[in-house]
Formats: C-alpha cells, sequence, structure tokens
C-alpha cells in the first residue's frame, strides 16, 4: 500500500503557522543551520537576493560539515541560478525539475515549497527563496510579499520526506538509492483509492494530512480536497488565492455552499499578471449572484494559498486555484483539522480581507460598461484555452523499477 494512502491522517506533534518572509526565514535559517544528517529543498523560485544567499550559505556550509544536501529548483522559476557553483563545489546535490520551457515533461512545473530537516522538521508553504519585499525582478514592492507557511514535527514528516525522494528520483534516473527507501518511493506511485477520505469530520479528533499532485496519479489530488471540503461546509468558507481561475466544478462547489447558507469569502490576488486582472472579473457575476463575497488585494502581492472551511478544516500550501495548479504543476499541501492554528489561519486571511482588501461590490460590478464585459470575456477565454492546451496529455514518466 503506498505511504500516502496508509494512515493518511497523523497526529500533530508540533504545527506552528509562519507569517511572512521574516518569521519565516528565522526559523528555517535557525533549523538549516542545527542540520545534522540531510537537507532536502524543492522550491519553484530561488533568487539571487541577500535572502537567498544567506539561505546558500547556509546549505554550503551544511554540506561542507558532512550533511547530506539536495536542492531541485524548477528551472522557469529559478533559471539561471546564480548559485550553482557555489552549490556544487561545497558538495550540494543539485537538479533542476524540467529544464526548458516545453521539456520531456511538458510544460510541467514544480511549483512546491518544501524543507525537510533530518528528517524531523518540515516546512510546507507558499514561500520562496527570495526577498519579500522585491518581485521576481528584483523590483520593490509597494508593501511586503504576504504569504503563510506552516513548520511542522511528528509522523506527517515522514511523508515529505518521502515525496521530496520520490521527485528526486524522478529527476535523477541514474542514481544509486539503497533497496529500501527505492521500495518505499515506488510505493507511493501507486494510486489513491476513490475512497480517500480529506473533508472534514465534524467531531474533535486533530489530525493532519500531507497532499503532493503530480502528473502520474495524483492529478486531482488537491483539487478533490477542495471540493470536499466545499461540499461538506456548513457555516463559512474563506479562500484565498493569488491566481483564481477554477475550473467549472468549484465554482459550482463555492456557489451550491453559498445558496446552502455558507458564507464564502474570497480573497484574491491582483495586479501579479495584467492579463488576469482582465480575464477573472468575468467570473465575479455568478459569485457574486450566490451572494459570494470577493475582496481583491492590491496592497502589494498576495502570495498565500490556503482556504478554511467552518474554522476547523484548513489547508495550506504552494497550490492557487487555477488549471495550472490543480492539472499541471506539481504542488504541495497540507491539510488541518480540529486543531487551534485552523482559526489563526482564518484570523490572518480575513484581517488581511478587511484591512488590506477591495470589496467588489455587486451594483459597481453590474454596471460595466458593455465593452468593458466582453472584453473580459474574450481575455478569460483566451487563457483557460491556453490554459487547457498547456495541460493536455501531461504525464511523469514512472520511475524505473528495482530489478
Amino acid at each position: 500500500m503506498s505511504l500516502l494512502r496508509r494512515d493518511r491522517w497523523q497526529s500533530i506533534q508540533t504545527l506552528k503557522l509562519l507569517e511572512g518572509g521574516i518569521d519565516y526565514f528565522e526559523r528555517v535559517e535557525a533549523v538549516l543551520t542545527a542540520a545534522k544528517k540531510s537537507i532536502y529543498l524543492e522550491v519553484y523560485i530561488f533568487s539571487a537576493d541577500s535572502q537567498a544567499k544567506k539561505i546558500v550559505d547556509i546549505l554550503c556550509l551544511a554540506a561542507q560539515r558532512g550533511v547530506e544536501v539536495k536542492v531541485i529548483l524548477d528551472w522557469l522559476g529559478s533559471s539561471p541560478f546564480q548559485y550553482e557553483k557555489d552549490f556544487l563545489s561545497a558538495g550540494v546535490q543539485f537538479s533542476y525539475y524540467n529544464p526548458a520551457w516545453f521539456g520531456t515533461l511538458g510544460f510541467s512545473r514544480t511549483h512546491r515549497k518544501l524543507i525537510v530537516v533530518d528528517e524531523l522538521v518540515a516546512f510546507v508553504g507558499g514561500v520562496n527563496i527570495c526577498d519579500d519585499s522585491k518581485d521576481v525582478l528584483g523590483n520593490q514592492l509597494p508593501g511586503i510579499r504576504w504569504d503563510l507557511a506552516l513548520e511542522v514535527t511528528g509522523a506527517i514528516v515522514e511523508k515529505v520526506h518521502a515525496t521530496f525522494l520520490r521527485q528526486w528520483q524522478r529527476l535523477q534516473p541514474n542514481a544509486l538509492h539503497p533497496k529500501n527507501i527505492l521500495k518505499r518511493i515506488l510505493a507511493q506511485e501507486l494510486p489513491w483509492s476513490s475512497s480517500h477520505f480529506l473533508g472534514l469530520r465534524h467531531g474533535n479528533k486533530e489530525g493532519l494530512a500531507f497532499i503532493a499532485r503530480d502528473n502520474l496519479h495524483h492529478r486531482r489530488d488537491i483539487e478533490r480536497a477542495y471540493l470536499k471540503a466545499i461540499g461538506q461546509a456548513r457555516d463559512e468558507i474563506w479562500l484565498a488565492t493569488p491566481y483564481f481561475l477554477p475550473g467549472r466544478r468549484l465554482r459550482k462547489a463555492l456557489v451550491n455552499a453559498a445558496k446552502r447558507g455558507v458564507s464564502v469569502n474570497l480573497l484574491l490576488g491582483t495586479d501579479e499578471f495584467k492579463i488576469l486582472n482582465w480575464a477573472v472579473p468575468s467570473l465575479y457575476g455568478q459569485l457574486l449572484a450566490a451572494n459570494i463575497v470577493i475582496y481583491e488585494y492590491p496592497k502589494a502581492l498576495l502570495h498565500t494559498k490556503a482556504m478554511v472551511v467552518d474554522r476547523r478544516w484548513a489547508t495550506l500550501g504552494s497550490s492557487n486555484c487555477d488549471h495550472l495548479s490543480f492539472l499541471l504543476n506539481h504542488e504541495a499541501n497540507l491539510i488541518i483539522r480540529n486543531h487551534q492554528v485552523i482559526k489563526e489561519i482564518r484570523w490572518k486571511i480575513a484581517d488581511q480581507a478587511n484591512d488590506n482588501g477591495i470589496k467588489v461590490e455587486p451594483n459597481v460590478y453590474a454596471q460595466r460598461s458593455y465593452l468593458k464585459k466582453v472584453f473580459n470575456w474574450v481575455v478569460y477565454v483566451f487563457v483557460r484555452a491556453t490554459m487547457s492546451l498547456l495541460t493536455i496529455s501531461v504525464k511523469d514518466k514512472e520511475i524505473p523499477k528495482i530489478n
């Protein structure tokens, strides 16, 4: 049985919410510096700013003192990587994911943000290795990039650790791993059963699950978790995402939740990609008509990817609510049930929406000019068609079997 299927819900040892780069990197740097055995890091963007250089120096020093350091960077998000020579000279093992615009894995990217240290501590969330006061081009943002991540210990770390090793093996087909580790990695490629349960349970037992999507057997796992939780919502939903371009099933699930009396609130990012500013409003009419509350976040850069349901279920990680995250990119989220950190995530999203968001008023939205409505629709159709083409027939290669 797959490790990711067996004992899916783990008891929670420690679970800490980290807000923004200052909190996140303070903890990450401390844990990396204390590493004794291994450091595994997978990230979409590893920039070349001062914060990234601090992480590079810590990783290099760790490798030089005998710690096994493996780093996976997405080629599109991180190349050209300026510290590759530093890594190689220090003994850091380094690999790009899908090194081309359209490589052997199509347009697929690794969008995960994972760090595992000594098989004891893991960090999962939306934070890249970069200065959160600057954009991807190094320009100063008008405010701080708002992001969230989780630091965890306990049995759940084994699943994050094994997921990284599976990804590493996929990218290093000739790498020699001990037979027992390869067996564990291979076992994870088994598909989940159709009866897997990732939604709410209205009891009081705490639980923590790790969910990582890929393009082999786990294509819709994160999307299904969203749909399951939305479908079971009784009271309220808070959803925060930088990019909101979901398919019909998720939109319908949100609308149906609102129609049965659930308070549905969306906090959506704006101004990072102008084309999305023009496309996404085409979806607002259906949502506003169902009394769904929409906040746009124009202050700086919304980068948090999280959803909280009924203050007793939450997911937080790297996955946006769009085709690229649900059907193409490799993503990783944690799912939490009945833990105090859920309310903490909920209040942070609500505070950002109320303090810094701009509420979309239904009457103002309805008064848009006819030309603007047509333009929004045309751009939306173009973006959705482009995403659909990118996600056609994307499938990862099987990990080689042991002879």
